[in-house]
């Protein structure tokens, strides 16, 4: 059964692969391209805010198969897929077998994971390591646990956040856990003056525009998280029929989880549900605290917190008696229904940086100039035309006949739009606005 889950979660993950990269993705793909291994870590790593195993593993993999989209992908979907299967041990190993099979039909098909595992950036590949991280717990494998524990540190910072659950269950394996955490401290410490490195650029986004889009606290980031974990990357137009639907689903995935609680009793010492509960809800809250300080409270940030989820709600669905049928079908229908909504609306998709490129090269002449109001913005365009001519603000220069003006992220990196002021101050007409699922364009003629 397991075996024909994974296989309908990878096919759920192959549809829609093909979009264009958003900015992001396109910094991952510049970095594979354009450094060595040991410039990823020495070059591009101070200036990052990430660990950089995920880049590495992406530039052995580039090495194979290339840097289009559905090479740099396909990892995503690899790790995504191992994920099901290590929830499905976890489920199996802590209730049975069935209620492995419904955690893992359930992650197969949760929109939101779906998502990130067709996402060429670490989040998918930290979802695998701290699901396995949890399963080896269970197991008291601690030599394999201290592994993956360094893989995970040198993977994505916010999943450290992680490491207290295993404290907290664990406290009589407490020699066991001082060992195995050994690695990740010893690979710490020498990873230190890149670390501070980063953390002075992570300090220096709280507060700005930028920071909030990041992730710092608020309530709406807060109640962002169950919403996306449930519903995935989907939203209505309609508010009232989104906050009923939130409330309809909320309401159904809170009871399933209440329910859990009663096998809490059943099961004994290390091989209990706290770990389940406290991986859910821990870093969640940790993650809040930090963000005062860091910009890191953003959904996805704490995608490896969705197996808990799904690995509670498939024990809940196991007490609900003669009912289990209704209860799996209608939280499977809201993930597929969820799924399908995303696949199908283009609006949902990622930004369409392939078609921007692809237009604006095709009609610019040679007296054209391609502006973006910060020069940060500009990796997607450079993945699709690493030759195009483009630059940051300091381009402008009232030779060109004709400009094209990038508005991407315009509010955060020019809020008193002081480029399309001075572009149009020094008599260039705004003709046509063109947009690509999320990434506007300005075209000026004088």
């Amino acid at each position: 059964m397991i075996f024909f889950i994974l296989i309908l979660g990878l096919v759920l993950r192959l549809i829609s692969l093909n979009q264009s990269f958003w900015l992001d993705e396109a910094t991952s793909g510049l970095v594979v391209r354009n450094f060595s291994l040991t410039e990823i870590v020495t070059k591009f790593s101070p200036g990052d805010f990430h660990p950089p195993l995920y880049y590495l593993i992406l530039k052995v993999w580039s090495s194979f198969f290339g840097t289009s989209e559905i090479a740099l992908r396909f990892p995503s979907i690899i790790f995504g897929l191992l994920t099901i299967y290590f929830v499905y041990l976890i489920g199996k190993e802590l209730f049975n077998k069935k209620a492995g099979i419904i955690a893992g039909i359930l992650l197969a098909t949760s929109g939101l994971h779906i998502y990130y595992s067709q996402e060429a950036r670490m989040y998918s590949l930290t979802a695998l390591l701290v699901s396995y991280l949890v399963y080896l717990f269970l197991k008291k494998k601690w030599f394999l646990f201290s592994i993956i524990l360094l893989l995970t540190g040198m993977t994505d910072y916010p999943a450290l956040l992680v490491i207290p659950v295993f404290w907290l269950v664990g406290r009589r394996f407490w020699r066991k856990l001082v060992l195995s955490s050994s690695l990740l401290v010893i690979s710490y410490l020498i990873w230190l003056p890149i670390f501070i490195k980063q953390l002075s650029v992570g300090f220096s986004t709280v507060g700005s525009s930028w920071g909030n889009i990041l992730g710092t606290f608020s309530f709406k980031n807060l109640a962002l998280i169950p919403v996306k974990f449930i519903l995935g990357r989907i939203s209505f137009d309609d508010k009232y029929l989104y906050a009923s639907i939130i409330l309809l689903a909320a309401f159904l995935f809170g009871y399933l989880i209440l329910k859990s609680i009663k096998s809490t009793r059943r099961v004994d010492s290390i091989k209990n549900l706290r770990v389940i509960w406290l991986w859910l809800i821990l870093p969640i809250l940790l993650g809040m605290a930090v963000s005062f300080k860091l910009s890191i409270f953003s959904y996805f940030r704490f995608l490896f917190c969705l197996p808990a989820l799904y690995i509670l709600i498939a024990i809940g669905i196991g007490e609900t008696g003669k009912y289990k049928k209704f209860f799996l079908c209608f939280v499977l229908g809201i993930n597929v229904l969820c799924t399908m909504y995303y696949v199908l609306t283009p609006e949902f998709h990622r930004e369409d940086w392939r078609g921007l490129v692809s237009f604006v090269e095709s009609q610019k002449t040679k007296d054209s100039a391609t502006l973006f109001v910060a020069d940060s913005n500009m990796e997607a365009y450079k993945y699709y035309d690493p030759s195009a001519n483009i630059s940051g603000p300091e381009g402008f220069g009232t030779k060109y006949k004709e400009i094209w003006l990038i508005r991407y992220l315009q509010p955060v990196f020019d809020s008193k739009d002081l480029l399309r002021a001075k572009i149009e101050a020094s008599g260039y007409n705004k003709e046509k606005e063109y947009d690509f699922n999320g990434v506007v364009v300005w075209k000026y003629e004088k």
